[in-house]
């Protein structure tokens, strides 16, 4: 009797502390940098081109050449008055809308814009950007569903000490019959990073983009997160829609790996699209000085941030003596340095516009242009065209339609949604 009280007193405390151990995970304290000075621009620090040119792994990896097929296009305004970060079309061809301020709005197909759905998260952080991305279930039609991610301040957090403080979140909820709040709203994932995007896989997981703190003032090798297998920043996570974690994630199972991670080694992912050909996840990354990214993501790799890329620190110095390639770590499909600050990203497979099939479309916010990227069997870029020059805006999204057209989102507090058609 006494060897039996003992071995259980002794499960019971490996259970206890196992238990303390997941709950020290769940309420660990993710760093931030300190707040820096308002206004105030730090001492030799620049975002300008300083003439870096790294060579690249292969050629046609940066700075492709111009399309031998183009496409001819007419350019009308569909919807303006947003100050969207995300869009996504619902199954009736009506365009769902998160705009940075933390509303989600219904655009009908007539381009006018819905007033916010209530019901937004009462713990929604509403300093900077609140809302990231919303996404519709693949089965909306029948279970009106959608996710969502959004900015959250932890308990203890102070704004006016720290850089980027809120963590992104990712939710899932209703909406209502009348098209007028959301309902049920469930959070599935405290994701750690100061920002990131949802998208639905072929399978119905989501996977989740994650962002480290970046920016003038951070050094990049002091924010080794994106490499560090207990920390959900910089990564792309992947997790069912009811907030569980897949059985089959590379790492479930790895002690001291957080079971989440599907891939590993990003920096400022911006956004996130899958391709319809493979079913592979494609991200566009923010670089530092330079080095921006477009990321064929696939299951467990490593995509080498900040120890290998294509761009220097905001003081002009090296990350890693320049080191832009190692073993056992993932070269990007394509990069730009300087540059062009990629933010959402899409592909094309309408009929509309035939010599655009199979195109990976970016939307540039420091370009102030689309790009199109033309894709061989091997997805190496062979080609590369920039749209919309003309209209000297930042691109903040870019969607293919139902009706074939290309629509493309404009940034800032009074944005467009622009339709590319024949």
């Amino acid at each position: 009797m006494i060897r039996r009280a003992k071995w259980a007193l002794a499960v019971c405390v490996a259970l206890l502390m196992g238990l303390s151990a997941v709950m020290a995970a769940q309420t660990r304290t993710v760093p931030r940098p300190p707040a820096a000075p308002p206004g105030q621009q730090p001492p030799g620090e620049s975002a300008a081109p300083d003439g870096y040119q790294p060579l690249p792994a292969w050629l046609g990896q940066t700075r492709a050449p111009v399309p031998a097929k183009i496409e001819t296009f007419t350019v009308d305004t569909f919807s303006e008055g947003l100050n969207g970060a995300w869009f996504r079309f619902l199954p009736d061809g009506r365009i769902l809308l998160g705009e940075r301020t933390g509303s989600i709005r219904i655009v009908g197909k007539d381009g006018k814009a819905g007033a916010p759905l209530a019901g937004m998260p009462a713990n929604m952080f509403a300093q900077g950007q609140a809302l990231f991305s919303v996404q519709p279930d693949k089965s909306f039609a029948t279970n009106r569903t959608i996710y969502f991610t959004y900015s959250v301040l932890p308990e203890g957090a102070d704004p006016a000490k720290q850089r980027s403080p809120a963590h992104v979140h990712v939710a899932s909820a209703k909406i209502t019959a009348d098209d007028k709040g959301l309902e049920g709203v469930k959070d599935l994932l405290d994701a750690e990073g100061t920002g990131g995007r949802v998208i639905q896989a072929p399978d119905g997981t989501l996977l989740v983009e994650t962002t480290v703190p970046a920016g003038l003032g951070i050094v990049s090798d002091q924010w080794m997160q994106p490499q560090q297998a207990d920390s959900l920043m910089g990564k792309v996570l992947r997790i069912n829609a009811d907030g569980t974690i897949p059985r089959d994630n590379p790492f479930v199972g790895k002690a001291g790996t957080r079971p989440e991670i599907y891939a590993f080694g990003l920096r400022d992912p911006q956004g996130l699209a899958i391709q319809p050909k493979t079913g592979h996840a494609f991200t566009s990354e923010h670089g530092p000085r330079g080095g921006d990214e477009i990321n064929e993501v696939e299951k467990g790799k490593n995509y080498g941030f900040p120890v290998i890329g294509y761009g220097r620190d905001y003081t002009g110095k090296p990350i890693n003596n320049d080191k832009t390639a190692q073993v056992g770590m993932e070269q990007p499909v394509y990069f730009w340095t300087p540059d062009i600050a990629p933010a959402g990203i899409a592909f094309y497979s309408g009929k509309m516009f035939p010599a655009w099939d199979g195109n990976l479309f970016v939307s540039g916010l420091a370009a102030k242009y689309l790009v199109r990227l033309v894709l061989d069997t091997r997805n190496h870029v062979v080609a590369e065209e920039r749209l919309l020059v003309d209209q000297n805006a930042r691109i903040r999204g870019v969607q293919e339609g139902p009706d074939g057209a290309l629509y493309v989102l404009t940034d800032g507090a009074n944005g467009k949604i622009l339709r590319l058609h024949k």
